[in-house]
């Protein structure tokens, strides 16, 4: 049964942004801004602190493919990412002694990452005119900062769970 907690933890996390983004507030600011929820991408980061980059790339490659399917028209463009950022998390694990402070500043620099390199895609195969500067100011603050909110309220949480987890996985 302990096997089946991190994947499902993943999939909670995976779902749980397309609820977030149903149950979001729509208004003025909805309009201008896009708040983009990257709960999977934060728990990608606190697996592979917690559990090591490869087993992270796994669950990014599923993942990101899994998200390419359903939510892009582009396969591969958050498989390449989600799998690339579980390992450079996992990498920067090994230099840096994971804390809260760790966890909160890689999943942010993650997300401003993944949103960057979509952008970028996007430009680069024409989806998109917008100026890197409209897409700082429309786009990446307003995500940095509801990522921010939900690192502040759910990270010790998620910390906690994956410990609980590493814990029960390791007894075994």
């Amino acid at each position: 049964m302990n096997k089946w907690r991190l994947p499902f933890l993943a999939v909670f996390c995976f779902v749980s942004e397309s609820i977030a983004v149903d149950v979001w507030p729509k208004g003025d600011w909805y309009i201008h801004y896009f708040f983009v929820p990257r709960f999977f991408l934060i728990f990608l980061v606190l697996t592979a602190m917690h559990f090591g980059g490869t087993r992270a790339m796994g669950y990014g490659f599923i993942f990101g493919f899994l998200y390419d399917c359903v939510y892009t028209e582009l396969l591969g463009v958050y498989a390449f990412a989600y799998t690339l950022l579980a390992y450079l998390a996992g990498k920067a694990t090994k230099w840096l002694q994971p804390n809260w402070l760790v966890s909160f500043l890689l999943s942010l620099l993650a997300i401003a990452l993944l949103d960057s390199y979509v952008y970028g895609i996007q430009l680069l195969i024409g989806r998109t005119d917008w100026p890197f500067a409209v897409f700082w100011e429309r786009r990446l603050w307003p995500t940095l900062l509801l990522n921010t909110a939900f690192l502040l309220i759910g990270l010790p949480v998620l910390e906690r769970w994956l410990a609980k987890i590493r814990r029960l996985e390791q007894g075994e």
